[in-house]
């Protein structure tokens, strides 16, 4: 099934419309479809517009008249079975006149609602109580909101930094009943990411995970976010069901075989194994080490052609294999020139008085030393040989692998420091199993 967007827009507070044929998905991998509907309760926690409970409400009212239910008692179980939360008002008014439009084309008018305008973070109503939660929760960095004290409340978030969605996983569960399933669509970062750490743990424990639908570097929403659709279920599970979009492939997974160091790794049972020898295989010595190219947070001021030759050297950009030049306020040790020694070159002085505010404007390591990157990254190994390599990689053919010898430079990826020679390194790259192990860290970037 492939799945198109048109009419995505992004909501407040990181929340994205989901598309119509996307919830009709979501709705058929819970099995909320046929006569198993009937008189069972589903709730959207974040319902916005409406765009699942919609569904619903069309789902409930064809199978109620193809069961021969009366119009009085398809209201009474539009009123008692269906609900839903939402904190914005607007966006709660939205739904009601929605799904008041899709009852009034059966004839059934005056439903009330059982939508709460209130915040999902502090509404314990439904607890224990759901047959089904689905949704699409928000996703929010809590960085980003004005106040997460309620946030950090939630046992699943008190790892560091996290993000909404997890806390919505935490409501969502608690919403279940006995025999109740869960599903979400949610980033993909919830396979590895440090905020999700406790969430796969408390999958894993409760054995509460049924399927995942990896949509793999399709994306969903106009967003850069990259999703996967999560299904859980109250009903013990020590296996679940993997599909990966991209090839239509559905895998039978053991637990023990995907999660693997607090992270899930997903792929082929056979790929798994060798995913899992990489993680607890003990080197005698490390001989490889890859490291992250530089970031001067301003590529188009240092890197370029230049009229001044002093304090430049070439660079490679690992993600193309291109020279250029490189304006290289640094000495061989690493450590940064001063202002006022650079300066002491017309050409040079005059160049960073041109660009002295938006050099300024970036988001520094220090911000009292504005003439050099922004980060210091990849800068002590400029005088050792290396090797640049891209960071975005789904095929062999996407594999650029650079000479990058002592005094030039890598940026925008990354590059490798080994003894190993180019053909050693680019013997073990090049080839589909290094492609396969990538693929299975489900790290997705976009390009």
């Amino acid at each position: 099934m492939q799945f198109i967007d048109k009419r995505s827009t992004q909501k407040n507070n990181g929340r994205y419309y989901t598309p119509s044929n996307m919830v009709c998905f979501i709705l058929d991998t819970a099995n909320y479809c046929g006569d198993n509907i009937l008189q069972k309760h589903i709730i959207d926690n974040s319902c916005g517009d409406g765009a699942f409970l919609c569904e619903i409400v069309r789902r409930y009212i064809e199978v109620s008249l193809q069961n021969k239910y009366s119009t009085e008692q398809i209201k009474h179980d539009l009123e008692c079975y269906i609900h839903g939360i939402e904190i914005e008002k607007s966006e709660y008014q939205k739904c009601i006149d929605n799904l008041n439009k899709i009852t009034e084309l059966s004839g059934i008018c005056n439903i009330q609602w059982d939508i709460k305008n209130t915040d999902a973070l502090t509404c314990q109503d439904y607890n224990g109580k759901m047959d089904f939660v689905v949704g699409n929760p928000p996703y929010v960095r809590v960085h980003n909101l004005l106040d997460y004290s309620s946030v950090k409340q939630f046992y699943l978030t008190q790892q560091g930094m996290t993000d909404l969605y997890i806390v919505f996983y935490e409501i969502g569960i608690n919403m279940l009943g006995k025999t109740g399933v869960l599903c979400y669509i949610n980033p993909s970062s919830l396979f590895n990411s440090l905020a999700a750490k406790l969430l796969r743990k408390s999958l894993i424990q409760n054995q509460l995970l049924k399927k995942v639908i990896d949509l793999k570097h399709m994306q969903i929403f106009n967003a850069t976010t990259y999703t996967a659709i999560v299904l859980l279920s109250q009903e013990k599970n020590n296996c679940i069901e993997y599909e990966n979009y991209e090839t239509q492939k559905i895998e039978t997974l053991k637990y023990k075989d995907f999660y693997l160091d607090g992270n899930f790794y997903f792929s082929n049972p056979k790929n798994l194994i060798k995913i899992k020898n990489i993680l607890f295989r003990q080197p005698e010595k490390n001989i490889v080490d890859v490291k992250n190219g530089f970031a001067t947070l301003c590529d188009n001021f240092f890197i370029g052609q230049f009229d001044f030759d002093e304090y430049t050297i070439p660079v490679i950009k690992s993600s193309t294999g291109v020279t250029a030049q490189c304006f290289y306020p640094y000495d061989k040790n690493g450590k940064y020139i001063p202002f006022d020694e650079l300066i002491k070159v017309p050409k040079i002085k005059d160049y960073y008085f041109q660009n002295a505010e938006r050099l300024k404007s970036r988001s520094l390591e220090n911000k009292n030393i504005w003439h050099i990157f922004g980060r210091s990254q990849g800068i002590l190994d400029t005088w050792k040989n290396k090797y640049a390599i891209n960071a975005l990689i789904r095929h062999i053919d996407d594999i650029k692998l650079t000479p990058c010898p002592a005094g030039v430079g890598s940026y925008s990826g990354l590059y490798i420091l080994t003894e190993l020679s180019f053909n050693e390194i680019k013997d073990i790259l090049l080839q589909q199993e290094f492609v396969d192990y990538i693929q299975s860290l489900g790290k997705y970037k976009q390009g």
